[in-house]
């Protein structure tokens, strides 16, 4: 049987229930290194790879994880580089930010990122724009529109 499996890695105070609830900064402590090693050790035991959407800021504070992510067979793919809503951007402040991840991904793997999910699947109606500037910057597959609305993210009816 072939599943597939997904990680956001981001922080815990990546959180989007709250505008301005946590800044990106290097005085909270961050938990996802550790976290990630948890799920890279049952990947190992299990003979299992998955694909990990790793956020920019996550890469810059921790590039060796990025590191060893790729290192065992796991594919990167970006989670933008401030986990900022997309709906709240300008097209060029969400190019810019998912530009400035995928390049220091790719840096860090050598290898070009072809994947995206957006923070908190927030390409919705409002903002399905961005799906042109993620063709534009490369990217061969999106994941960022969740079946079902609700007060966050989705689309209804989205086909599955």
């Amino acid at each position: 049987m072939k599943n597939i499996f997904t990680i956001d890695t981001e922080d815990w105070f990546h959180a989007n229930y709250e505008d301005g609830l946590f800044e990106n900064n290097n005085k909270v402590k961050s938990t996802v290194e550790e976290n990630t090693e948890v799920y890279l050790k049952a990947f190992e035991e299990n003979g299992a790879t998955a694909t990990f959407f790793v956020l920019g800021f996550v890469a810059e504070q921790h590039p060796e994880l990025v590191r060893r992510i790729a290192d065992a067979g796991h594919e990167i793919a970006s989670h933008g580089y401030g986990h900022q809503l997309v709906y709240k951007q300008t097209l060029e402040e969400f190019r810019q930010d998912v530009y400035r991840s995928k390049c220091m991904l790719e840096d860090l793997i050598g290898k070009p990122v072809v994947g995206y999910r957006a923070p908190s699947w927030s390409i919705t109606e409002d903002s399905f724009w961005a799906l042109g500037v993620l063709n534009e910057l490369g990217f061969r597959y999106d994941s960022s529109i969740f079946p079902f609305k609700n007060f966050l993210y989705g689309v209804k009816d989205a086909p599955r």
